[in-house]
């Protein structure tokens, strides 16, 4: 019978490997020989609010557990369900509806202690100052079990006592949504911020005066960055600038993606008080162009990475490196792609 090669990430680096039953990929053996097929990880997404019609904020139960299922067929092993901007009860209602499922590892709170400067779509009349850890509303949510990752502005005042609260008991927090100035930025990091939130969206931007929170997150090499790469919230450019300037395995590919993933060009909804449609492969705020989270999944990101980056980059951004800063037992879930960047199949090829 056939052995079928694949192109991989196993013991040796990117090449061609055959696989020796019962045995995990990097135990394979590296040979010299044309590949049939690729093969790597499956994805994992820490920053999505939705897909399919369906938004995490108004979800039920029922509804999250037959997205794990769509996610899947696009080559998901795991992802954080993410809030946008709200009351406390509301958060507190998003993480209790959240289903025991094996795809989802908690949830990440995006919101509402953000900077009132970039909002982006989050709704802004949510957007409030960060309270106190033990805060009689929010310390419920702090405290949640399945609280995975905080995306905040660290500059607000409050925000570093808060960080170090969150951080001090395991929680990822993220800067995102942020005007701060580097100096600000490096004061969240030192309190604990381990991340930044979609790298160049809703943040304070480059200047050769004042490299801002951006400045920050490309030059301190210890701070992951998150990626939207649908070619639209990032350009080429710009993404080929942040994994020049980051180490390897600190940028994270995410999809931001919100309920307008998966629907028809030409497609209308609501989004989070907002009017917002589908269009040109992008979904946008009606009559303007804020994005409104992205359209895609990782499937598409890792197409796209795969493209312009190289398959190495793809694993790395759409897997890899998310699993260093949200560790978990992988289930072994692989996927499969012709040579041609066609998804085959999701098999586990663990023992």
């Amino acid at each position: 019978m056939p052995v079928t090669r694949y192109l991989t990430l196993g013991s040796a680096g990117l090449g061609v490997y055959e696989p020796e039953e019962g045995r995990p990929v990097a135990e394979w053996r590296r040979v010299d020989a044309p590949a049939d097929a690729v093969l790597c990880p499956g994805f994992v997404d820490l920053h999505i609010h939705g897909a399919k019609g369906i938004d995490g904020m108004t979800a039920t139960s029922d509804e999250i557990a037959g997205l794990c299922d769509w996610l899947a067929t696009q080559g998901y092993e795991a992802w954080l369900p993410t809030t946008v901007s709200c009351a406390a009860h509301e958060a507190l209602a998003f993480a209790q509806r959240l289903p025991d499922h094996p795809m989802i590892l908690g949830f990440h709170l995006e919101g509402p202690f953000l900077s009132p400067k970039y909002p982006g779509a989050q709704p802004e009349s949510a957007i409030a100052a960060p309270p106190a850890f033990d805060d009689p509303e929010w310390g419920p949510v702090f405290r949640h079990p399945k609280l995975k990752i905080v995306t905040l502005a660290p500059e607000r005042p409050g925000a570093a006592a808060l960080v170090s609260a969150l951080s001090a008991r395991g929680v990822v927090v993220s800067m995102g949504h942020t005007n701060a100035t580097f100096a600000e930025a490096m004061t969240g990091f030192e309190a604990g911020v381990s991340c930044a939130t979609h790298a160049f969206n809703a943040m304070r931007g480059l200047h050769h005066r004042e490299v801002g929170a951006l400045g920050f997150a490309l030059t301190e090499d210890r701070l992951f960055t998150e990626l939207i790469y649908d070619r639209k919230h990032v350009s080429t450019e710009a993404a080929r600038l942040l994994l020049k300037c980051k180490p390897p395995g600190k940028v994270i590919a995410v999809s931001d993606s919100s309920a307008a993933a998966g629907l028809p060009e030409g497609s209308r909804i609501d989004l989070w008080g907002h009017a917002a449609e589908v269009e040109g492969g992008a979904v946008r705020i009606a009559g303007t162009q804020t994005l409104a989270g992205s359209t895609i999944t990782l499937l598409d990101a890792f197409r796209n990475i795969w493209s312009d980056f190289g398959l190495e980059a793809a694993i790395g951004l759409t897997s890899q490196n998310a699993q260093r800063l949200i560790p978990f037992t992988s289930s072994g879930a692989r996927i499969t792609f012709g040579l041609d960047m066609t998804v085959s199949l999701v098999r586990s090829v663990a023992p």
